[in-house]
């Protein structure tokens, strides 16, 4: 059974020794990128929400991933990157582990599906990267089995934990933390899928070109428009 309780360390056992490790890391010159998210929700923008929604599909379908949230809460998730097709993470528990989650690509005629229904339908990056365009677009983005999100099938996951379970506790926290990323940087998830999302617009050029200025200082990002 799958339930939210700490694996074997008590919640403030966690903490402590998640501090502990952080601040060796550090001391050793690390460049580290931790994740730490204690609210309920756990996103509040339109694509993190959206990745919670299917961690949730997932779970209810079979994948423990309780476990991973109360790793996250309790500050376990030391490092974080995500690249496309790719996270990586360094997660505090028992031990400091690696995770390695790797995600099959968005191509062939599933994206082709996914720019069809785009392409003609949204004008603006801000707006796709905002959730706030049209609403059959968006829920044929979030499609649980057809979307941009993934499905439980579209998970590699590597952990150097002796857990056999997959998810492992680790890489459930993982997952939950690229999602907050997600959240405050909603190009992840694209960099993620390995889609570049103006592809996704009707006329790529002009809206990248007017939306980079007010996308940099809304979320903080680098919009090549190269």
């Amino acid at each position: 059974m799958c339930d939210d309780s700490p694996p074997r360390l008590k919640a403030a056992d966690l903490q402590k020794l998640a501090q502990q490790r952080f601040a060796g890391l550090q001391a050793r010159g690390g460049e580290l990128h931790p994740v730490i998210n204690t609210s309920r929700k756990l996103a509040s923008n339109f694509w993190g929400s959206a990745w919670m929604k299917q961690l949730a599909l997932c779970e209810s379908g079979g994948m423990c991933l309780a476990p991973g949230r109360t790793l996250l809460r309790h500050g376990c998730v030391l490092d974080l990157r995500i690249t496309p097709g790719c996270i990586t993470a360094l997660i505090s528990a028992e031990e400091l582990y690696e995770v390695d989650l790797h995600l099959t690509p968005i191509e062939g005629e599933q994206l082709e599906a996914l720019s069809q229904v785009c392409n003609t339908r949204i004008d603006s990056l801000l707006a796709l990267l905002e959730g706030n365009t049209n609403p059959d677009v968006l829920q044929q983005l979030c499609h649980p089995d057809h979307g941009l999100l993934p499905t439980p099938q579209d998970w590699r996951m590597c952990c150097t934990c002796p857990d056999w379970a997959e998810p492992c506790p680790h890489a459930a926290a993982a997952i939950y933390a690229a999602g907050c990323l997600i959240d405050e940087t909603p190009e992840l998830l694209f960099t993620l899928r390995g889609i570049e999302p103006a592809a996704l617009l009707a006329n790529p050029g002009t809206a990248v070109e007017l939306d980079a200025a007010r996308l940099a200082d809304i979320f903080d990002i680098d919009i090549s428009l190269n």
